[in-house]
């Protein structure tokens, strides 16, 4: 009996060496590819260092043109004030011609 004990005992021990050993390959092998997806993700980091900055230059390039493609608000509402000036006084001289033209 001593003996059956004895080889259900290494039975038994070998048994969870080898579960052991399955679930370290396992995790190791998740972990591999864990590490291999993160190196690829810090590498095509790198590209997006060089696609900063070139959107950084194209923004500073918008900054430098914008000035002379758009009117200021203040230049619109400045010149739409002129313009509503004239347009007035050349209506209120057409008014007076017309009172005087009726009065003859």
């Amino acid at each position: 009996m001593k003996v059956e004990s004895w080889g259900m005992f290494l039975f038994l021990l070998s048994l969870i060496a080898a579960w052991s050993m399955l679930i370290l390959g396992v995790t190791r092998w998740i972990l591999s590819r864990c590490l291999a997806d993160l190196k690829e993700k810090v590498a095509s980091l790198g590209g997006i260092d060089s696609d900063l900055r070139h959107l950084e230059r194209e923004v500073m390039e918008m900054k430098a043109t914008l000035p002379l493609d758009y009117v200021r608000k203040e230049d619109h509402v400045r010149f739409e004030l002129v313009l509503n000036t004239k347009i007035d006084r050349l209506h209120h001289d057409m008014m007076t011609l017309n009172t005087k033209e009726n009065s003859r």
